[in-house]
């Protein structure tokens, strides 16, 4: 995060980089009675990142009273083939906008404030890789702290949680063992570095259309115990242990919810991220022949992100 465009200074700007996310493993322990999923899965941050730039301003004259008076200008750095923002919503569902009425809200500064936010994507949407939940955890740390941080990490978090289930994990990033819906965030030491290959097929998935197909089993809550054990494997892990413990319990009701991505799975040991669309694979060869033939979906690579 820095500021600009006036520097250090100027406190009225803050800009920053929302990392998307990979899951090394995500268990599906069963439907809760609230309808939400019960989940167990490693979250890894990585270089793949959105651009945020948050401005404080005076507030429009025409805005109404008790308003919040807040702004979004979205742009895309991706090309056709990933469509990041052709399919991220404007209006009062974007996440960056809920992000940031919500802080407002809460820190009763709602009426005192213009907030401007121009976001560039280069995460494509509906693609499993978190990239709207990343903007709204970082939405929520650069206008906390514009305002002189009067939210606490704990405030931030409970918010974040509120937000999404995500959310709360893009506040801190790295690696992290998350439970509950995700919302439980325990960071872990993560594995060695380690280079990714993402696919991105030019089409997303709906994330309450692959958990509709998942047909998840009874409740299961899992033992401190394993939870050590997962914690462990992870901990300074080379691509071959991550190749080994990686799971994804939202790939089989992915296929069956989108038919295209089975043949793209099939070609050079790529992996689902989350609940899909985009693809991964480890180490990347930059001599892999098969990759020149593929003319459907976009290629990039990425690496790791400790924070």
């Amino acid at each position: 995060m820095s500021s600009a465009p006036g520097g250090p200074a100027d406190a009225r700007v803050l800009h920053g980089q929302a990392p998307a996310k990979i899951n090394l493993y995500l268990e599906v322990l069963g439907r809760r009675p609230d309808g939400f999923h019960e989940l167990l899965t490693v979250l890894q941050t990585i270089d793949l990142c959105d651009e945020l730039t948050v401005t404080l301003r005076e507030r429009r004259e025409h805005i109404a009273p008790g308003a919040a008076d807040i702004t979004l200008e979205l742009s895309s750095s991706l090309g056709a083939d990933g469509g990041p923002a052709q399919h991220v919503p404007c209006g009062p569902d974007n996440l960056v906008l809920r992000a940031a009425t919500a802080l407002l809200a809460e820190c009763q500064a709602r009426v005192d404030v213009g907030v401007s936010l121009q976001l560039t994507k280069g995460i494509p949407a509906g693609g499993g890789l978190g990239g709207g939940s990343s903007d709204a955890a970082l939405t929520l740390t650069l206008l906390n702290r514009l305002l002189g941080s009067p939210l606490a990490p704990t405030g931030l978090q409970q918010l974040a949680a509120q937000l999404g289930s995500d959310v709360p994990f893009f506040l801190t990033g790295g690696t992290a063992l998350c439970s509950g819906r995700g919302e439980r965030v325990r960071p872990i030491v993560g594995p060695a570095p380690f280079e990714l290959l993402l696919r991105l097929p030019g089409f997303g998935l709906s994330t309450p259309t692959v958990y509709q197909a998942l047909n998840a089993g009874p409740l299961r809550t899992p033992s401190d115990a394993d939870l050590e054990r997962l914690a462990c494997a992870f901990h300074d892990a080379p691509t071959t242990t991550l190749e080994r413990i990686y799971r994804n319990d939202l790939e089989a009701p992915a296929l069956r919810s989108e038919p295209r991505l089975a043949s793209m799975l099939d070609q050079g040991g790529f992996h689902l991220s989350g609940s899909g669309s985009t693809l991964f694979r480890f180490c990347p060869d930059p001599t892999d022949e098969t990759l020149s033939e593929e003319t459907s979906g976009q290629f990039v690579r990425t690496v790791s992100r400790t924070r």
